[in-house]
């Protein structure tokens, strides 16, 4: 019999089985679908970079511009404080002030700096013939033509050959240039030019060429209104420049993947195009659309218009052929699992789950490996043992040589130096043998430039038995390291200033020294130098001269250095020479160490040439040996700078070894100090007087002396004590005696009818005290004393020292009627230039240059010029050191005011002198 209920059942299996095969084309259709989506996410997040990048670039392009122009108008304002400071700028001073910037190196692009003056047509011809006057004998205005008023360049820097063809040029005559110089005139502010061609570049192909200029006025001029500041102007200080080479110095602040277009106002509006392309607002061939930026930028009066878009280059960084493959992979798998649906169509629901689960394996795997090799900027290869690459993975292929395609199945002997391949083999049979080897480190050339980069291999398991070993190599770049320490190490060793090695340095070789020296029986020297007067020369002449000084005195004691010895800076003026191995014998070492000493002493004495002048400065040495029993580094330094001071106490410019007793001086220069001390407190310092006679004998005069009878010592001579209350501070308590000894003097002469002047002798530390003119004057005061009387003498190294500060000290107290005196008068930095601003009464003429008059011919005729100089001025002269009638009679018959010396009186104690004086009333 027939089943009715089985004919039923046909078609719905069928329809089941059609339903089952229909699922795997619906499913591919679904999964390539949501490949798509993955796709267009990825492609919208590219673009979002992209777009992300470029706002950035061009922000960066925008900022760049405006530092950089901000940074020429900066210049200008110190040009024009810089005239606004000064009367009258010759071309030298211009010249020196401009050289300074170095605007070559620190602002490429810049043409340079000048100043135009705004000059009336009747003083055309007053103007030709001054500047004429200074030196440049061709100069003339130019074009020619007459005109109400004349704007010509005066001063222009650098002065290349194309700057100086617009010497005199009247740049009022080119309507640009014009036109800003009237906007700046009346505005009183910055003005920039349309684009004109520079005069520089009169002949050649046409170039951008653009102005500032920024006004300057008289100091009395009326700011405040148009009328005034028209009246008021004086000239302005202009900075040309060509937008090409300004642009071109900005290289590394630009971006070279972005097409950058600038016009002088609107481009729509018809603005003047200063750089890039003409069609620029036209997209580039393979840039996206949409990338595009215009930008305003107000400068000097005027508005830039920056229109920016990305070129191909800047495209191509946020192509990711991935996203294609992986897309492509995606739909291959979809088609695939459909197919296999559709075949399979009973396995189904295993066959969708097994898909799934392999595309999301895949998609994370893929997105982590993607972003753990995206964050390692190192320079990644598989290779074999004998060196062949087989892959790679450069982050950032910019460090390397070539395309890193180019590498792929080649060795590493054919791509490295030999030393650096040689390096890479080592390491890489050590992996090879341990599993891995890191810390090797090995430079290459890239680019000019020295880069150096670590390597760190490790063995990659194989898992197919026999295979040849695969190693995985990290090359990364530590040049930024390596500078860094190269860096540390410069400061931490060596002198920033000289490029020496630095005391740290210095100790650290002298304990090598030391302890050779010991081992091999050979004796080397220590030489401890110091400069003469280095620091009245640096603050005379200021202290970039004084660096300069340093930095030659550094170049001669290393060309004297031998092999193997050391030349340190240890701070100021100080330099220290370590000289190893001079002999086996201290004797013959000391022989040694002179020689080198006197070398040193004779490489210093020679004049220094510094910015066309020449300087003269010298050496004080000071030498000890070693080794020596017992002493150790800082011993020996002690030593030689003890030394050293004994070579400056006898006269400077010497050379002196380190003796036993050296130390003992130093102990008795302690005790010195307490009895001094002690003896202005117990009385037992006096005043002494010696005589100031006239040409016919008559007592003029004297000048105070200290001198100090000590229990114990006896009869102390100043040349010892004084140093010491100099050093010490105690000069201030004696000279503020001296003084008021010398007031109460003056004081009781002046009650007896005696108007004979006293001299005192004022240090330079008591000098300097903030109070010492309230001293003086209470001093005054308080005894009564005839101030005009009273003469201070200092010496010229005072007058060296803060020239303002000390004539107007000088003034306040000419003012009371004190007079002044320069103590030893020829034997210092003698200058006119301070004689003639000084407030002076008189010159002493040192006894070293009277003692051999009238015999020795030199120093009669220094006697002979200073006597004259003086009389010229209308200063008195003072003749020290007299003791022959010779010298007496010579000096006389020069026109010599005054003379002090043996020949005439001793000095004796004041009261006597000062009894004498008053009974020949």
């Amino acid at each position: 019999m027939s089943q009715p209920h089985q004919p039923g059942k046909l078609p719905d299996t069928e329809g089941r089985w059609h339903l089952l095969a229909l699922l795997g084309p619906v499913l591919a259709i679904f999964l390539l679908g949501l490949t798509f989506l993955y796709w267009q996410a990825a492609e919208r997040e590219a673009g979002a970079k992209r777009q992300q990048a470029f706002t950035a670039s061009v922000a960066r392009i925008v900022d760049s511009l405006k530092d950089r122009m901000a940074t020429y108008e900066l210049l200008l304002r110190g040009v024009k404080g810089y005239y606004d400071g000064s009367n009258d700028i010759d071309r030298d001073e211009f010249q020196a002030y401009v050289g300074a910037l170095r605007l070559s190196e620190s602002r490429p692009g810049l043409q340079g700096l000048a100043y135009a003056l705004d000059l009336p047509a009747d003083q055309l011809g007053v103007h030709t013939a001054h500047i004429r006057a200074r030196g440049s004998s061709s100069y003339t205005v130019h074009p020619a033509g007459a005109r109400a008023r004349y704007t010509p360049l005066t001063h222009i820097e650098p002065q290349s050959s194309d700057n100086l063809k617009v010497l005199g040029f009247d740049i009022s005559t080119v309507p640009a240039a014009r036109e800003a110089l009237d906007r700046a005139r009346d505005t009183g502010q910055l003005a920039l030019t349309s684009r004109l061609q520079l005069r520089q570049d009169v002949g050649r192909d046409a170039v951008s060429g653009l102005v500032m200029y920024l006004p300057i006025y008289q100091r009395n001029a009326d700011l405040a209104s148009v009328e005034g500041r028209r009246r008021g102007i004086v000239g302005w200080v202009s900075a040309p420049f060509r937008m090409s080479e300004l642009l071109r110095g900005m290289a590394q602040q630009l971006d070279s993947d972005i097409d950058l277009a600038i016009y002088d106002g609107d481009p729509q509006a018809g603005g003047g195009l200063l750089h890039g392309r003409a069609n620029l607002p036209a997209a580039p061939e393979g840039a996206l659309p949409g990338l595009r930026a215009s930008r305003p930028m107000e400068l000097g009066g005027r508005t830039w218009t920056l229109v920016m878009q990305p070129l191909p280059a800047f495209e191509q960084r946020f192509e990711d052929p991935d996203n294609g493959l992986f897309a492509a992979m995606g739909a291959a798998l979809s088609l695939l699992v459909g197919g296999l649906i559709w075949v399979t169509a009973t396995g189904r629901e295993r066959a969708m789950g097994l898909a799934r689960r392999m595309t999301q394996a895949l998609r994370s795997t893929r997105d982590d490996l993607e972003s753990i090799l995206n964050a390692v900027p190192d320079l990644l290869f598989e290779v074999g043992l004998d060196g062949h690459i087989h892959h790679y993975r450069a982050a950032r292929s910019a460090q390397l040589l070539a395309p890193p395609e180019m590498f792929l199945g080649r060795k590493m002997e054919e791509i490295l130096p030999p030393e650096a391949a040689a390096g890479w083999r080592v390491a890489l049979q050590a992996a090879h043998d341990t599993g891995y080897s890191t810390g090797h480190q090995y430079h290459l050339e890239l680019g000019q430039q020295t880069h150096w980069f670590e390597l760190s291999i490790a063995r990659k398991e194989s898992t197919t038995p026999g295979q040849e070993p695969r190693f995985i190599a990290l090359s990364r770049d530590i040049t930024q390291r390596k500078l860094a320490e190269a860096r540390t190490h410069q400061l931490a060793y060596f002198d920033a200033l000289t490029g020496l090695p630095n005391r740290r340095m210095l100790l650290d070789r002298m304990d090598h020294a030391l302890a050779s020296a010991r081992k091999s029986g050979q004796v080397g020297a220590l030489l401890f130098i110091d400069l003469d007067d280095f620091k009245q020369i640096n603050d005379a002449r200021g202290h970039s001269l004084g660096d300069e000084l340093l930095k030659q005195v550094a170049q001669r004691l290393t060309q004297l250095l031998r092999p193997g010895d050391t030349v340190a800076r240890t701070g100021g003026d100080e330099f220290v020479m370590l000289v190893n191995g001079m002999a086996t014998d201290m004797e013959s070492a000391g022989r040694s160490a002179l020689l080198a000493a006197e070398a040193v002493r004779t490489a210093l004495e020679a004049p220094y040439t510094i910015d066309t002048h020449l300087y003269s400065s010298t050496g004080s040495i000071g030498i000890t040996l070693f080794p020596k029993r017992g002493e150790e580094v800082e011993d020996l330094l002690r030593e030689a700078d003890t030394a050293m001071y004994r070579a400056k106490d006898l006269g400077r410019n010497r050379i002196r070894f380190y003796e036993a007793d050296m130390q003992a001086d130093v102990q008795e220069r302690l005790a010195l100090e307490q009895d001094l001390k002690k003896a202005s407190t117990d009385g037992q310092l006096a005043a002494f007087v010696q005589s100031q006679v006239d040409a016919f004998g008559a007592v003029v005069g004297g000048e105070l002396l200290m001198r100090w009878n000590h229990p114990v010592r006896g009869n102390v001579p100043p040349s010892r004590f004084i140093p010491v209350a100099e050093s010490s501070g105690l000069i201030l308590r004696l000279g503020d005696w001296m003084i008021l000894q010398a007031c109460e003097t003056l004081a009781r002469l002046h009650a007896a009818g005696q108007d004979l002047s006293i001299s005192v002798n004022v240090s330079e530390r008591q000098f300097r005290q903030d109070d010492f003119v309230e001293r003086v004057r209470d001093l005054l005061a308080q005894t009564g004393a005839s101030a005009a009387q009273l003469i201070l003498e200092v010496t010229e190294s005072l007058l060296i020292e803060n020239l303002d500060d000390t004539i107007a000290r000088m003034t306040e107290l000419g003012q009371l009627g004190v007079r002044f005196s320069i103590d030893d008068f020829g034997t210092g930095y003698s200058s006119l230039a301070y004689l003639k601003r000084l407030p002076l009464f008189e010159l002493k003429i040192d006894k070293s240059f009277v003692q051999d008059t009238p015999d020795d011919p030199s120093d009669t005729a220094i006697v002979q010029s200073i006597i004259s100089v003086a009389r010229h001025l209308k200063l008195r002269v003072v003749a020290e050191g007299v003791e022959t009638r010779a010298q007496a009679d010579f000096l006389v018959s020069s026109h010599c005011d005054c003379l002090q010396g043996y020949l005439f009186s001793r000095p004796e104690p004041l009261q006597g002198w000062l009894a004498r004086q008053l009974g020949g009333v």
